[in-house]
């Protein structure tokens, strides 16, 4: 009769195939061969280091947190596997559904998400299958997952809207002339974000010649379904109609307003020595300004003057040549309000909403938004809804490693050498896999990725 036994020395606890005999009348055991020595209650084969074969190095320890992060985020039960094949793709190398084939060789993705292989037609068609998915659902999934931002819950979102181009010959909209002044074809992209963190809680893409009026009314509706009563907008979203309609919705607004004819008059009856006094003065993060609050639309409007801006326009303008008359705006902006906020409270809001700002440079530079390197129409939308699984993950990422001082792009680029080695025994054929051996920092991220779930 053959069995493993332990053998305990001063050096280890170690395992051996054994054949029990009877010798002379009395129980024998003789070791048939040595299997190799239990280390933390598994066993560690005995292989001679010149017969070790390296059958393949792939990519895998940022692939193994994001993963973990899918999957706390709960789209692992509603995305198609394929389709986060897409979504890990765009938050690592962003390679193109062309090479992702090529690509995916290299990493640890398919075996990770238990698909053999996959086609560049699976891919395209997965796309296609994005389209069909009901996306509200995964963007809800996304919100009850994420964390909950203390004393934010339900109070405000910060909404902002951004455009990109695409190359297709399938949509119908004619070119249009983007931020950049570049004239090509565009989508419109709104993304909501909260306050704190820039957790997204939903976004839409309309036509690139779709009305602003139209866009807004529909964030409107999709603010006041989830249950939040506020939101902080940009200048872009400014009209005396859209600032109406919220207010019969009862919603809270802090918002931008374009210097048109009618405010630049207001700004006319300004005195700019009154509102630069220390009585008026506001510290932001990188800056000062001054404001001053008047009555408006039932709300208040808040006259602000930065004299830093003010001063660098003016020199500029005059190195060109410009007059006095060219600067008489220099320096203000203005915000709308109607909350309960105080002055200083508003213009903080608002000035230092760059969450959302860099929610859109995550989504258009670090998970290539731009250029949407697809060109029939549905998938360039179902381009822009990976993108933003992409985002929730990376947004959820940085709140993970935010105590280590490291951004969620840079905590990547620092798991990206953590291979994973496949390694085969020449003379036995017994195949094993171990992960290179973890960097402190590597095991600082994994650790407060994996803390608390």
């Amino acid at each position: 009769m053959t069995f493993i036994r332990k053998i305990k020395t001063k050096s280890g606890t170690y395992l051996a195939l054994v054949e029990s005999k009877r010798i002379n009348g009395k129980p024998r055991q003789k070791v048939i061969k040595y299997i190799g020595k239990e280390v933390e209650g598994k066993t560690t084969r005995k292989v001679l280091t010149n017969n070790i074969q390296i059958t393949s190095v792939k990519q895998h320890l940022d692939i193994e947190i994001i993963d973990h992060l899918t999957t706390q985020l709960g789209l692992k039960q509603l995305l198609p596997p394929n389709a986060l094949i897409l979504t890990y793709g765009q938050l690592l190398d962003r390679p193109s559904i062309n090479k992702m084939e090529q690509w995916l060789n290299q990493t640890n993705i398919l075996k990770t998400l238990g698909i053999e292989n996959i086609t560049t037609t699976q891919l395209y068609n997965t796309l296609e299958q994005i389209q069909d998915l009901d996306f509200s659902k995964i963007e809800e999934t996304i919100v009850t997952h994420l964390p909950k931002e203390k004393g934010q819950e339900k109070r405000s979102l910060i909404i902002d809207i951004t455009d990109t181009y695409f190359e297709g010959e399938t949509r119908k909209e004619k070119p249009r002339r983007g931020k950049d002044g570049k004239v090509k074809k565009l989508v419109q992209i709104v993304l909501a974000v909260t306050e704190k963190w820039g957790f997204p809680i939903f976004h839409r893409t309309f036509e690139g010649n779709i009305s602003g009026k139209r866009i807004f009314t529909e964030m409107l509706a999709c603010l006041v379904e989830r249950g939040y009563s506020g939101m902080i907008l940009d200048r872009g979203f400014w009209s005396s109609a859209n600032i109406q309609e919220a207010l019969n919705l009862d919603l809270r607004l802090i918002c931008g307003v374009v210097k048109d004819k009618s405010f630049k008059e207001i700004l006319r009856g300004v005195d700019k020595g009154v509102v630069y006094q220390k009585v008026n003065r506001v510290g932001l993060k990188n800056t000062v300004v001054y404001v001053v609050s008047r009555d408006y639309l039932g709300g208040k409007l808040l006259v602000v003057y930065n004299p830093y801006v003010d001063v660098a326009r003016r020199e500029s303008l005059y190195d060109r040549g410009g007059l006095d008359c060219e600067a008489e705006f220099f320096g203000f902006s203005l915000i709308f309000h109607n909350t309960v906020l105080g002055v200083g409270e508003v213009v903080c809001a608002y000035f230092e909403k760059d969450v959302v700002e860099r929610s859109f440079r995550c989504l258009k530079g670090v998970l290539g938004l731009r250029p949407v390197r697809v060109w029939l129409g549905s998938h360039v939308e179902a381009h822009v809804k990976v993108c933003y699984v992409a985002y929730a993950v990376l947004s959820f990422l940085q709140f993970k490693v935010s105590k280590l001082g490291v951004s969620a792009v840079d905590a990547l680029e620092v798991l990206r050498p953590g291979y994973r080695v496949e390694l085969k025994d020449r003379v036995s054929g017994f195949e094993w896999e171990v992960t290179v051996e973890l960097k402190k920092v590597q095991e600082n991220i994994r650790n407060v990725v994996y803390k608390n779930g």
